[in-house]
């Protein structure tokens, strides 16, 4: 039986990734007006706001179709704004290491773009690997904005997120149905093919 107030409190990890889209443009305003301290520290709040929802709404079984793409869209949203925020701040990146975000960019539009024509919405796997370059991503953000740029660690990230990327595109081609927070990866997503055929 539900307890007084539950069925509210389930839309808390919802109302979350709302606040975190929300901060999208706020991010924007700050890297325009060159706030960059203002803008790590906006950046902290946001990427921690998204360890937070996920861990209530799957400790607490909140989870929701809704919830995965509500938490999927503004992942890609802080993603893409870090990313200009970088290229504000700090053009030499993208000047002479751009090739790299070409790469990874380009695999994970191939992802969403499949997964629209197959699915009819974004992929929202959240597999280990793909959670492993997020987490690289962002110290590699709080490494930049707090240290300086580190080749090594933007290398790396690059490779685990493209590497994610690439097993993402296999599972939406394999998964024959849309699998909100499918999070067993590439063999997993075999696996569950075969039974079903």
């Amino acid at each position: 039986m539900n307890q007084p107030g539950s069925d509210v409190l389930r839309h808390v990890p919802n109302a979350i990734s709302l606040v975190r889209l929300g901060m999208a443009p706020v991010l924007i305003w700050l890297t325009l007006n060159d706030a960059s301290l203002f803008f790590f520290w906006g950046v902290v709040a946001a990427w921690l706001s998204d360890l937070l929802d996920g861990a209530l709404a799957r400790r607490f079984g909140w989870t929701s179709r809704l919830g995965a793409s509500l938490d999927s869209v503004a992942d890609v949203i802080l993603i893409l704004v870090t990313l200009y925020a970088i290229h504000h701040f700090h053009p030499p990146v993208f000047r002479d290491h751009g090739w790299v975000l070409a790469a990874v960019l380009a695999v994970w539009a191939c992802v969403h773009a499949s997964a629209a024509l197959r699915y009819g919405r974004m992929a929202s796997f959240h597999t280990r690997l793909a959670r492993i370059g997020i987490v690289l991503y962002v110290v590699f953000v709080f490494w930049l904005f707090g240290r300086g740029f580190a080749l090594w660690l933007y290398q790396l990230c690059g490779l685990v997120c493209f590497c994610a990327g690439l097993e993402n595109l296999a599972m939406v081609w394999i998964l024959r149905e849309w699998r909100p927070d499918f999070q067993g990866g590439l063999l997993a997503a075999l696996a569950v093919r075969r039974a079903s055929d």
